[in-house]
């Protein structure tokens, strides 16, 4: 890998890192603008359009890895009440 090649995976690692927080910021005030009802559905169609989505691969980790993310931090719309991981490094 030369340095060009390394500095470029970094810093596609570190973007995707930072779109997460984003994302997870974005969700978590998704219920000062949306009820929950709109918040499930925003989710469903969210990964209704992973499902059928010609931008990835479909056979592809990306869907998987997508699937398992999203539903992770789309658990505060999903839930009625959500307080958090209970896993204690995560504080």
């Amino acid at each position: 890998m030369t340095r060009e090649e390394h500095a470029k995976f970094v810093a596609q690692c570190r973007e995707f890192v930072l779109s997460m927080a984003r994302l997870e910021a974005a969700v978590g005030h998704l219920g000062e603008r949306l009820t929950k009802d709109e918040q499930r559905a925003a989710m469903k169609e969210i990964f209704e359009w992973l499902e059928t989505t010609k931008d990835v691969p479909p056979n592809a980790y990306t869907r998987e890895w997508a699937r398992e993310l999203l539903a992770q931090i789309s658990a505060l719309a999903t839930y009625d009440k959500y307080e958090g991981s209970a896993d204690s490094y995560i504080q």
